[in-house]
């Protein structure tokens, strides 16, 4: 481990490292959104809590982000007020961040449909929990998150602290070139609090990420007595209706944008991300889809099997990094033409549904395709559900699915 001494903001010395150190995935992903954030509204809550408590320790010591700015840091008396904030931060034009999960994320849900409605950047960064049910539970899963995919937000998964701090500053640039705000998530606990090596980028290299036409552009939007313009208004069916049909071409561009971004990071640190990544043989016949953690031990179970034969036929996995909007063509990209089952598995139940997001995402991504003539054949698709609230998840059950699928 590597570490230099660097004066701070107004004099506070704080050992920055600039190569590998062993942190979480908070502290990961809070190192990039503090260097390229210049407000913070937070607002604690497990396992999202560390994320905005390191903002707010920083900001008191006089510890700058990548553009030698201390950011404004603001614990609100709830997420609600949490989102607020952020949402009037950047409609001032800041660069503006805020961290949550659960019940917090719920909260959120009005101000992150005006957010992305108006077209403006902003970032929320999420470790992933259980909503509340029968039970209280403070453990991850998916839940949360999958109750915010209709907001209109960009929507990345890391699955390892390396991930979140990569992906969270590919979040900060994102958003601006895209001018959708972006919502980040990792695992709770699995990947928040998974202390690994992380190899930090430095003020340089995160600046880097960053197209300064397109921070100059969400600075010449920002509010200002002086030009005024309206917003918040109301509208009725007249003209509603066409507004917003007329937000589907940034939607539309933003996989490609969201790819560029992560081919700078690819430049200036030498770690190369892709939207949807595959893990396997090219002729693999059973395909396993997935976001988030778990990738882990289904890789493992899929090295496993492909080392000893199986005479269910080779194996493979898919890994989403881009959730929303849906990367429909890297899927069918990286997705082997040879696959004729498909499981695509869940990390949250939607009572009443006829599958879980990801599944029906992928059966229609599927079905689509076939009709437009993208593939030859319909690949036979399950969904399963795993790790609700942290159940456990190893290769041994991997091993199992991957036996039934065959």
């Amino acid at each position: 481990m590597s570490a230099s001494k660097t004066e701070f903001g107004a004099g506070f010395p704080r050992v920055r490292t600039t190569r590998a150190v062993c942190i979480d995935g908070n502290e990961a992903a809070a190192r990039a959104a503090y260097a390229l954030s210049e407000t913070a509204a937070i607002y604690p809550i497990t396992p999202a809590s560390p994320m905005g408590e390191h903002a707010d320790e920083w900001a008191a010591r006089g510890d700058t982000n990548a553009w030698g700015v201390v950011p404004t840091v603001s614990q609100l008396q709830s997420e609600a007020g949490a989102a607020g904030a952020l949402h009037g931060a950047i409609q001032a034009g800041s660069l503006g961040v805020t961290f949550t999960a659960s019940q917090g994320l719920l909260l959120m849900v009005p101000e992150m449909f005006k957010i992305a409605g108006e077209l403006t950047p902003a970032v929320i960064h999420v470790a992933a929990r259980s909503v509340a049910t029968h039970a209280l539970s403070i453990f991850g899963d998916h839940s949360d998150v999958m109750a915010v995919r209709q907001t209109g937000w960009i929507m990345l998964s890391s699955s390892s602290p390396q991930e979140a701090h990569d992906l969270a500053a590919v979040a900060h640039a994102a958003t601006l070139d895209t001018r959708l705000p972006v919502l980040h998530f990792m695992d709770g606990f699995r990947t928040s609090h998974e202390l690994n090596t992380v190899h930090l980028l430095d003020d340089d290299e995160l600046r880097g990420l960053i197209d300064p036409d397109a921070l100059l552009a969400h600075r010449a939007r920002g509010l200002d007595p002086d030009h005024p313009v309206l917003r918040g208004s109301a509208q009725n069916p007249n003209v509603f209706f066409q507004a917003r049909e007329a937000i589907n071409p940034h939607y539309d561009a933003a996989p490609q944008l969201v790819q560029d971004v992560m081919d700078r990071l690819a430049r200036v640190s030498g770690r190369a991300y892709s939207l949807v990544e595959y893990h396997g043989p090219p002729d693999a016949t059973r395909v396993l889809v997935v976001m988030g953690s778990a990738i882990g031990p289904i890789r493992q179970a899929v090295d496993l099997i492909e080392g000893q034969g199986d005479a269910g036929g080779p194996v493979g996995v898919l890994h989403l990094r881009l959730y929303r909007p849906f990367p429909t063509a890297a899927f069918l990209d990286a997705l082997p033409d040879s696959a004729e089952r498909v499981l695509v598995l869940d990390r949250t139940k939607e009572p009443g549904a006829v599958g879980e997001p990801l599944f029906e995402d992928v059966v229609t991504v599927l079905a689509e395709a076939v009709m437009h003539g993208r593939r030859p054949t319909l690949p036979v698709v399950h969904g399963a559900r795993y790790g609700l609230a942290s159940k456990e998840f190893t290769p041994a059950m991997v091993a199992g699915l991957l036996d039934e699928l065959a």
